[in-house]
C-alpha cells in the first residue's frame, strides 16, 4: 500500500516541476523579447528595415507589453517554484522579473523625458537664433505640431524659456582665432561633421551636422562666434551662440539640450 501511494504521487510531482520550469522559461523568453523590442528600433530604422512610426511602436508599445507579461509570468513561476522548493526555476523566474522590470522602467523613463522635452530646436539665443545658410533649413507643414516645437513659434519660445533657462550664450576669453580653433577641436571630439565655415576676425560662423548613435538621426548645428567686450572688462572676448536642430520628429527627449550643454561646457572649461 505504501508503495502504491508513493507511485501515485510521483507523476504529480513530475508535472509540477515541468510546469514551473516552463513558466520560468516562458517568462525569460518574454523578458528577452522585451529587451529586443526596446533596443532594436534604432538599428532596424537606421538600416531601413522599418519606418519611424513602426520602429517607435516596438519601443513604446511592444517592449513594455512584453515586459509586463514577463513580470507576471515570472511572479507566477516564482510562486510555484517556491512552493515546490525548485530553486533553479525560481532563479530563472527572478531573472525574468528583473529584466522585464528594467525594460519597463527604461521605456517609462523614455516617455517621461519625451513629455518633458517637447522641442527639437534648442539655442542659446531665443530672440535671434543663429540661422543656417550653408545647410538647408528644415521645412515645416503649416500648422503642424512640429512647427510649435521650433523657432519662431511663440509656443516654442515660451516652452524653451521654461525648460532650458540654463542654456545661454557664453563669453570665452581669447582672440577669435584661439576660440575658433578650440571650437573646431571640440566639434571634432563630439563627432560633428563641419559643413561650412565663414566669416572674418570679428564674426565667424560654423555649420555642422551630427548623427545620433541609436537611430542614426541627422541633426544640424550652427555656431556663431562674435567679438564682444564684457562689461567692466578691458580685454575683448568672444561670445559663442549655438543652435541645435533635429531634422525629423517633434521632440528630442532632451538630447539636443544635453549636447548644447556639453559643447558649451567644454568650451568654457578651456
Amino acid at each position: 500500500m505504501n508503495d502504491a501511494v508513493r507511485f501515485s504521487h510521483q507523476p504529480s510531482g513530475g508535472i509540477a516541476v515541468k510546469l514551473e520550469n516552463l513558466l520560468a522559461l516562458a517568462a525569460l523568453v518574454l523578458a528577452f523579447a522585451a529587451a529586443l523590442f526596446a533596443l532594436a528600433p534604432g538599428p532596424v530604422y537606421a538600416a531601413g528595415v522599418l519606418e519611424l512610426l513602426p520602429a517607435f511602436a516596438l519601443l513604446l508599445d511592444w517592449a513594455p507589453g512584453a515586459a509586463i507579461a514577463a513580470g507576471c509570468l515570472g511572479l507566477l513561476a516564482l510562486a510555484v517554484a517556491a512552493r515546490r522548493r525548485r530553486w533553479r526555476a525560481a532563479t530563472g523566474a527572478v531573472a525574468a522579473c528583473l529584466l522585464g522590470g528594467v525594460v519597463w522602467l527604461s521605456v517609462v523613463d523614455f516617455k517621461a523625458r519625451a513629455a518633458a522635452n517637447p522641442l527639437h530646436d534648442v539655442t542659446t539665443d531665443l530672440d535671434a537664433p543663429p540661422l543656417f545658410q550653408a545647410i538647408s533649413p528644415r521645412s515645416y507643414r503649416a500648422g503642424g505640431e512640429d512647427t510649435m516645437a521650433a523657432y519662431p513659434d511663440a509656443t516654442w519660445r515660451r516652452t524653451h524659456a521654461e525648460i532650458y533657462p540654463d542654456i545661454r550664450p557664453v563669453i570665452v576669453s581669447g582672440s577669435m582665432s584661439e576660440v575658433l580653433a578650440h571650437t573646431r577641436s571640440i566639434a571634432g571630439r563630439m563627432g560633428w561633421t563641419i559643413v561650412a565655415e565663414e566669416g572674418d576676425a570679428a564674426l565667424m560662423r560654423i555649420e555642422a551636422s551630427d548623427e545620433t548613435a541609436w537611430f542614426g538621426f541627422t541633426d544640424d548645428i550652427v555656431v556663431v562666434l562674435r567679438i564682444v567686450v564684457p562689461p567692466g572688462d578691458a580685454e575683448s572676448g568672444v561670445r559663442v551662440d549655438v543652435r541645435y536642430v533635429s531634422r525629423i520628429g517633434i521632440g528630442d527627449v532632451g538630447k539636443n539640450a544635453d549636447r548644447v550643454r556639453a559643447f558649451l561646457g567644454r568650451l568654457s572649461s578651456g
